[in-house]
């Protein structure tokens, strides 16, 4: 009897405690429940957009090289007798300024016999009006005398009588003296190579002593007052250049800037033409950008030598308003995700540039806007989220 009591309290006491425990455990997990509830809601960080007004910037590089180029060639056959000091390679000229003599001993000469002909010829026409007016007064003397009319000049007879024919050919030699002078004078000038413009000497082709002809390479010389810069623009970038896309002239600045050993120099410069066609293997249009007088140096940058390599900042298109976004936020098909009010939205956006790790805006999103700079690894639309605001 007792052993059956005891029996029956200790299986009470284990019941019990089973429950108690079973209480405490449910407690336990109830407690715990809202905190896990809390952390399973993504974390998400966000950046505003930032708001700006005016023209991008088309960022693009590009080779100096002269606007104006040319092959200097002899034009008359002899020996180099002269040179000029700077007739080397690089060497500068002003325009004008000589660049080699070729003999013009026989040129000299043959300008002096074509001198020569034109006074005989001068003298022939000379003699042939006097010869004519003589004619006319003796005619006019007969007529007075006989009253035989006078011939009209129109007529061959009249011509004849006043020896029309004799003067007409005079001044015909003279025409053709004159003009073998010019011929030999212009010879002569051209024994003489002159600089066509302010340039340097990329390369020359002959030197002192060598005999040349006509055709035989002197030089090949390019001008140093204006240089151009072909800036190839590929992508969106190609819309943002605006009416030069139409032949205007849009905006015209253009900032250069290139690296030597000596630290970075900037140049200004001007947008000129674009070259109104797309290249068939790059798909990219060219710019061509004008510097003036890109030669000239100073104490804080050097000249802009042809042959540098450069990189242009283009003025393009201008807007009332455009935004900018860290690159990071874009996902794929132009779509930003944006936090309102905890919950995440897709938001296709108009993409107008990109510039490295920035991404220039038009259309799709405010400066109000919280856009997710994290990637997720499952995404809905209207899923929600926390971020650092919350």
């Amino acid at each position: 009897m007792k052993r059956g009591k005891l029996v029956f309290i200790v299986g009470a006491i284990v019941v019990a405690g089973i429950v108690v425990l079973a209480i405490v455990l449910s407690q336990l997990r109830s407690s715990t429940s809202e905190p896990t509830s809390e952390r399973v809601l993504p974390f998400v960080t966000t950046v505003a957009p930032t708001a700006h007004e005016g023209r991008v910037t088309i960022r693009g590089n590009g080779t100096v090289r002269p606007l104006r180029e040319v092959t200097l060639v002899a034009e008359v056959a002899g020996k180099v007798t002269w040179v000029a000091d700077e007739f080397v390679t690089g060497g500068a000229f002003r325009q004008g300024q000589e660049i080699l003599r070729i003999d013009s001993t026989d040129y000299a000469n043959a300008v002096t016999v074509a001198q020569a002909e034109v006074t005989q010829r001068q003298f022939d026409l000379l003699r042939a009006e006097e010869e004519m007016e003589i004619s006319k007064e003796e005619w006019e003397l007969l007529e007075s005398r006989t009253g035989i009319e006078r011939p009209t000049d129109s007529t061959e007879l009249g011509s004849l009588v006043f020896k029309e024919p004799h003067w007409k050919a005079a001044v015909a030699q003279l025409q053709g003296a004159q003009a073998r002078l010019q011929d030999a004078e212009a010879r002569l000038k051209r024994t003489r190579i002159t600089a066509p413009y302010n340039g340097r000497l990329r390369t020359k082709g002959a030197d002192l002593g060598q005999f040349v002809g006509p055709g035989h390479v002197i030089a090949f010389f390019y001008g140093t007052d204006v240089v151009e810069i072909s800036v190839p623009i590929a992508g969106r970038d190609i819309t943002l250049l605006g009416d030069l896309l139409t032949g205007g002239t849009g905006a015209t600045h253009a900032r250069l800037l290139a690296r030597n050993a000596d630290g970075e120099h900037e140049w200004t410069g001007s947008i000129h033409r674009t070259e109104g066609t797309l290249d068939e293997s790059t798909r990219t249009l060219n710019v061509i950008v004008r510097v003036q007088k890109p030669y000239e140096s100073s104490d804080v940058r050097p000249p802009l030598l042809v042959g540098t390599f450069v990189t242009a900042f283009l003025e393009g298109r201008y807007f009332d308003q455009y935004y900018t976004l860290p690159r990071e936020t874009l996902r794929e098909g132009d779509v930003v995700w944006i936090v309102r009010e905890g919950r995440l939205y897709a938001q296709p956006i108009e993409i107008i540039q990109e510039v490295e790790d920035t991404l220039y805006v038009l259309n799709g999103i405010t400066d109000e806007d919280q856009v997710v700079t994290n990637m997720l690894n499952a995404v809905t639309d209207g899923m929600r989220v926390r971020t650092e605001m919350d």
